[in-house]
């Protein structure tokens, strides 16, 4: 059969086989007896063999029909382990597929077709069987009939097909040309974006470019890429991949665990901690508010009081912190007595502890009333003798505001500074440094990326969303700041740096990563690709984004920035036209059988005439429609790879072979997030190598 016609006639009875059944009878009379055909047994030999060739030749013809239509219906195995994995330093595996063209796109219409249904659908015997596998699933004897017509092997006729819903046809359209799919890494500086309803293979996703970003090396054996995971939801899967792999490429001394839900296994984090300039720090803080409407001016006043504690706590040696930070919100008084005792003892006269204690009586306001008796005494000492520092003046002038007045202007912040400092949170996310017996890390962006480290964020979105995105708005905003650092004086920034040492990538995945967007993410996303981070997003619809954010602008500014998109099963139409309004037309061929009869007598006798003809006719439609992205099966995907050619994917999964060396405080870790978040029933299960039948079986 080829495919240089018009029309491709492949979704057909395999008629070759005839042929082929003819062919070989014929040579087996042309070698056994060639003197029947009158012919000599030399040239009875060379017919037979003539023979023989052209029923090969036809057999392979008929096989390719016959694999066409099984795969139509039944994907075959794909066994993958994650040794197996291939790691390139130049391109990223996205799994097994093929370039997505008109032909696929002609095939699936002729599928579709009335005449073709019975070809992608089960037929009377596998019906019958799939009505009595419920049926007789309860009943005594006949449940072990049940169980038998439910195993998954070729000895069984009427094995059920894969638990992974969809339509399986969408990949068997072009599995004869199927191979190793790959997009080039430097593509991925533009971010890459995967969308998908929830329990459709995303995970698996990010566990296979998991694999890959932890184990890529150069050519010295050097690690490429500094890997940050941000899993909201803590899925057991992500973690448990994220430290098998780090061992795996000898990176355990560079892993690291920052997770709300086990503080006590938790690295420390300070997100206002590290900074360039001091005013980051009131910009982080802010940047958790609302800027919009009538909160805008209140977050204003806001940045402003934060960065007056800020200044203060720096000059004084201190590390500014969210604890700090809000307890200095709510009281100002002692931070202004610290603050202006430190000034005065560096800067002011000898004897200005005598005259501050010779002060007895200060007339002050009723506003003023109640304060500490200190701080006043140092308010009068400097107003009377003319005493000028930037933040010495910010400290008095938040100090002469009357209690209530503070309060009311910062109560926009109160909310956010309380969800990052109640309970065990707080010991996370304001560290003590000088508690010498907390053997937990603190964590701190640039050391990661230095030496080139492996972090896992896990925020425990499932038990406390709101205290979850108010810490993943904060990480991202300290992120931002430090992708300025950069950009402006690199990752070796007051250090000594050899030639030998070289600019790592980093590589930040994000899961449901809508649940993580700021007013900072948009930034990080559009300017930070100088500074050589990669985001990889996933997320479930478009919607989710335009939610988080509430402004449909804002949402499609940070969608336009991410040059890389990749759908897997999605059921909201907007998120599917992401990817279609991407896509050109193609022309498509339909043939239209016309068929007639005349009994009209005509010149030359003739007292009867017909007419048979097929006529193709060209149709413009999509390369894909909206049904496509929304049949997809469970594990299956369509990529956008050089921002023009179109690849459909599937994806393979990664071992869990090696899950019993386990460190046991990771391994109850673990557990108890499989318990506490994942369902009950998945799509997919681990085994020792992981292959398509448990994949496409959900076995």
């Amino acid at each position: 059969m080829s495919d240089k016609y018009i029309v491709e006639s492949i979704l057909r009875p395999p008629i070759e086989y005839y042929t082929t059944l003819m062919c070989f009878i014929s040579a087996y009379a042309c070698f056994m007896t060639p003197e029947v055909f009158l012919i000599s047994r030399s040239q009875g030999y060379l017919s037979a063999s003539l023979f023989i060739v052209w029923g090969v030749w036809q057999l392979r013809a008929g096989n390719r029909i016959v694999r066409y239509i099984r795969n139509l219906r039944r994907m075959p195995r794909f066994t993958v382990t994650s040794k197996q994995v291939p790691i390139n330093t130049k391109y990223q595996y996205l799994g097994k597929g093929f370039e997505w063209t008109e032909k696929h796109t002609q095939r699936l219409h002729d599928i579709r077709d009335t005449d073709a249904v019975h070809y992608v659908k089960n037929n009377r015997f596998q019906s019958w069987a799939e009505k009595k596998r419920i049926l007789w699933e309860q009943k005594f004897l006949l449940s072990y009939i049940s169980k038998m017509l439910y195993l998954d092997t070729p000895l069984n006729p009427v094995r059920p097909l894969p638990a992974v819903g969809g339509h399986s046809y969408l990949h068997g359209v072009g599995i004869e040309d199927e191979h190793d799919v790959y997009a080039p890494l430097s593509e991925r500086v533009g971010h890459t974006l995967y969308l998908g309803s929830t329990r459709t293979g995303k995970s698996r996703v990010l566990e296979i470019n998991l694999i890959q970003d932890i184990n890529r090396k150069d050519s010295d054996g050097d690690p490429t890429n500094v890997v940050i995971v941000f899993d909201p939801k803590g899925d057991a899967g992500v973690l448990k991949r994220t430290y098998l792999e780090a061992r795996r490429a000898g990176r355990l001394g560079e892993f690291f665990v920052f997770h709300l839900g086990y503080p006590e296994l938790s690295c420390r984090y300070n997100a206002v901690g590290s900074f360039m300039r001091i005013t980051e720090v009131a910009s982080r803080v802010a940047n958790g508010l609302p800027g919009e409407g009538n909160a805008a001016a209140f977050r204003e006043f806001t940045w402003q009081f934060v960065n007056v504690i800020s200044v203060a706590l720096s000059a004084l040696g201190k590390i500014p912190s969210y604890k700090t930070i809000r307890r200095y919100m709510r009281d100002i008084d002692p931070l202004f007595i610290d603050y202006a005792s430190h000034y005065l003892e560096t800067n002011g006269h000898s004897d200005w502890k005598t005259h501050i204690s010779n002060i007895k009586e200060i007339k002050v306001d009723q506003s003023m009333r109640g304060r500490n008796e200190l701080a006043l005494q140092l308010r009068h000492y400097i107003n009377e003798h003319e005493i000028f520092d930037p933040a010495l003046e910010g400290l008095m002038f938040a100090f002469q505001y009357e209690r209530s007045y503070f309060e009311k202007l910062t109560v926009a912040v109160g909310p956010f500074l309380e969800k990052l400092t109640t309970g065990k949170i707080a010991e996370l996310l304001s560290p003590d440094y000088n508690n010498l017996d907390d053997n937990r890390t603190i964590l701190d962006w640039g050391q990661v990326i230095r030496q080139k480290g492996i972090v896992y964020v896990g925020l425990d979105a499932l038990t406390d969303p709101e205290v979850s995105s108010a810490v993943g708005e904060s990480i991202f905003s300290d992120m931002t700041s430090y992708a300025g650092r950069i950009y402006k004086e690199g990752i070796y920034s007051g250090l000594y740096k050899t030639e030998k040492l070289k600019t790592p990538k980093i590589t930040v995945h994000a899961d449901e990563f809508s649940d993580l967007i700021g007013q900072k993410f948009s930034t990080l996303a559009n300017k930070c690709g100088g500074a050589g981070i990669e985001l990889v997003l996933y997320c479930q619809t478009i919607s989710d984004i335009n939610a988080k954010l509430n402004n449909e602008s804002k949402s499609g500014q940070l969608i336009g920035n991410i040059n890389n998109v990749n759908l897997l099963r999605v059921k909201e139409l907007a998120t599917a036209k992401l990817l279609l309004d991407m896509l050109p037309e193609c022309n498509i061929n339909q043939i239209t059988a016309i068929s007639g009869v005349m009994d009209t007598a005509k010149e030359g006798h003739l007292d009867f005439q017909s007419n048979n003809q097929d006529r193709i006719t060209v149709t413009r439609v999509p390369l894909l429609t909206p049904s496509d992205i929304t049949g997809l099966p469970k594990g299956q995907l369509f990529a956008m790879v050089n921002g023009s050619q179109l690849f459909k994917v599937r994806i393979p999964l990664a071992s869990d072979k090696d899950d019993d060396d386990l460190p046991n405080d990771l391994r109850g870790m673990i557990n108890e997030m499989q318990e506490r978040y994942q369902p009950t029933q998945n799509w997919h299960h681990f085994k020792d190598t992981v292959d398509a039948s448990t994949f496409f079986r959900g076995a």
